[in-house]
């Protein structure tokens, strides 16, 4: 919760006081935290969050100074590791323990630290500013370098204030987005503004800029790892996990939905408080969709009976697209989604009223405990063609013998000889050689090079068998940003931090190297959390197998903006991007079967592009202020 911003000029001129001012104005303050400013010559840093801007000698009066956003989530080994400075540290704020790290340990103190920043060290005598983003980077980092001027910010608007002219599109990246099939890191829907990727780091000196990955890690194969040690490790580091982020000054909340994820989380923490282990449990914040499909009140009621609490109920908040496109101009930042937008809103609004800053939330459980098969081709491979067939062949010579020997063959074989179905096994989220989506026109696809643009896109070469392939995707994927960078923007300016625990990188590391059939047995889906959670959930919740499905609020806020703006009427439709009449026909199925209750299956696979349509609209009117 907070957000950092700065100017360097290059060229040695000094930063005008009255610039960071302009930039703080646009960037949220966090609760009633002060805004921070400083400047010493060509550096200027601004820092709005708990733990502000701190400075530190290095010597000879040379100083460095930090702006930092964020938290650490292991203080206890990092004060060890700085000796006897750390314990004049004990009581310090993050920030001026990942400066003293910095001190002590030059750029390599990023591999010391669990948590989630973005950060920016200036340098006096070197003149050179250092940014890095964490390994899991839910802390976003925008920059641009103009002329001599390099400039950052959390938020786009922050970048903007020191440009004299505004910057063109970079249609490349709306075609991703237009697409739903979004891939860059580091691109943003301007040219020369760019995104600092997750687990990256840049430096600006002498009127350059240079950036490269200093995230890389080997991950221990604990494939071998009997059941029980899987379960024991796993609750082990989701206690820490917890613990982590469960520090705070004030109380916590978290989310309740009823599903797998949050019931854990909700569970766990309440028996964390239970033995002693944390102060007090997160209070549980629980959306109701009376009515709805996708109401799992029933769901959430298990778990407030389990552990004898009550949750504090929360309404829906009703999508307002007048509200969208004022969040747009004011921010820059793409809309909410509305099913993402109600809940958040709302449980924001409440926390407010209770002065709670930190909301946890179940984000995470889906990317690294659904499991896939990509672990089959690395047990072939590997010669444990038994396990192999243990698991391809759970039920033995049944009647499902010949699907099952032909996924075995798909699956475990099959990537190993295709290179087509190599990348679709490691690479979950886009696969290049699927046809163009039917609303994009052919002509600016190629035009703006979409299809090479999804084939460059890769990640995790470096890591070794499918598996960890697979699972990197999940560290910190290009579409995220996308739909989160928003939210944690909207939560920020109501004081609130979210905070993910399954997105622990310690977890992390261990979900990287843990064995396929933990994650995924005989079909079901987070078999290894299951197990972990008996006794801790209440059964009808850690057997489940469905889960709430959102649709119904993002239907609802597109055909709002369809009944203001046909879709044959879209901007990127007037452009020639896109076709516009595609959309409002694939969306007339959705909104009839919205009016049938959802009863089936969804007429179409398309609901996601349909929305990013509508997005990409009110950000190109409202935000890059497009006209056409």
């Amino acid at each position: 919760m907070g957000a950092i911003a700065g100017v360097i000029r290059g060229d040695g001129r000094t930063v005008e006081p009255s610039l960071l001012r302009d930039m703080a104005a646009t960037l949220p303050l966090p609760g009633n935290d002060p805004a921070q400013l400083w400047h010493d010559g060509p550096a200027g840093l601004f820092g709005a969050s708990p733990t502000g801007i701190h400075h530190q000698s290095t010597g000879q009066a040379a100083e460095v100074t930090i702006c930092f956003d964020g938290r650490l989530d292991n203080r206890e080994p990092l004060l060890e590791r700085l000796g006897d400075s750390g314990r004049v540290l004990h009581a310090a704020p993050d920030s001026q323990i990942a400066l003293a790290l910095f001190v002590h340990l030059g750029e390599r103190f990023l591999h010391e630290l669990v948590g989630d920043f973005a950060l920016a060290i200036w340098q006096q005598r070197e003149r050179r500013l250092f940014c890095a983003r964490s390994a899991t980077g839910w802390k976003p980092l925008l920059w641009t370098l103009s002329g001599s001027s390099f400039a950052f910010a959390t938020e786009p608007r922050g970048l903007m204030v020191g440009l004299s002219n505004p910057p063109a599109l970079n249609q490349g990246l709306l075609g991703e987005i237009l697409s739903a099939r979004f891939v860059s890191r580091t691109e943003t829907p301007w040219q020369d503004i760019f995104r600092l990727a997750p687990g990256g780091a840049l430096s600006f000196e002498r009127g350059g800029v240079r950036t490269w990955r200093w995230y890389h890690e080997r991950y221990e194969d604990l494939s071998r790892l009997s059941d029980h040690e899987h379960v024991e490790r796993f609750n082990t580091l989701f206690d820490q996990a917890l613990i982590a982020c469960l520090r705070s000054d004030r109380p916590v909340a978290a989310h309740l939905s009823g599903g797998l994820d949050s019931s854990a989380i909700m569970c766990r923490a309440t028996e964390l408080y239970r033995a002693g282990r944390i102060d007090r449990p997160p209070g549980a914040i629980s959306a109701r969709y009376p009515g709805e499909p996708h109401d799992e009140t029933r769901w959430s009621e298990l778990v407030e009976q389990h552990l004898g609490i009550s949750a504090r109920v929360i309404p829906d908040s009703a999508y307002d697209v007048d509200a969208s496109r004022s969040w747009c101009a004011d921010t820059m930042l793409f809309p909410m989604r509305p099913n993402s937008l109600g809940p958040t809103l709302s449980a924001c609004r409440l926390m407010q009223q209770l002065d709670e800053r930190v909301l946890l939330t179940g984000e995470g459980g889906d990317d690294w405990m659904n499991g896939s098969h990509a672990h089959w081709p690395d047990l072939f491979l590997s010669g444990q063609v038994g396990s192999l067939l243990r698991e391809g062949f759970p039920h033995g010579l049944d009647r499902s013998f010949v699907g099952n020997a032909r996924r075995v063959l798909a699956q475990g074989i099959g990537p190993i000889l295709s290179a087509g179905r190599r990348r679709r096994a490691v690479w979950p989220f886009v696969d290049p050689a699927a046809p163009l989506p039917p609303w994009i026109r052919p002509d600016w696809a190629g035009q703006i090079g979409l299809a090479e643009r999804w084939h460059a896109e890769s990640h995790g070469d470096d890591l070794p068998g499918f598996a960890q392939k697979r699972r990197s995707a999940a560290l910190a994927p290009a579409h995220r940003e996308l739909v989160f960078d928003p939210v944690h923007a909207s939560v920020a300016r109501h004081g609130v931090e979210l905070r993910h625990p399954f997105h622990d990188l310690r977890l992390v590391r261990f979900f990287m190297g843990a064995a396929g059939g933990m994650l995924l047995r005989d079909g079901q889906r987070k078999h290894l959390l299951r197990e972990a959670m008996r006794n801790t959930l209440p059964e009808p919740i850690r057997t489940r197998r469905d889960k709430a499905g959102f649709a119904a609020p993002v239907i609802d806020g597109v055909a709002q903006y369809f009944d203001q703006r046909p879709a044959t009427e879209l901007l990127a439709a007037r452009m020639g991007w896109i076709d516009g009449a595609v959309v409002g026909r694939l969306f007339d199925g959705h909104r009839a079967w919205r009016r049938s209750g959802l009863a089936g299956p969804a007429p179409n696979p398309f609901l996601t592009g349909i929305w990013a349509c509508v997005a990409v609209d009110i950000w190109l009117e409202n935000a890059f202020k497009l006209r056409v």
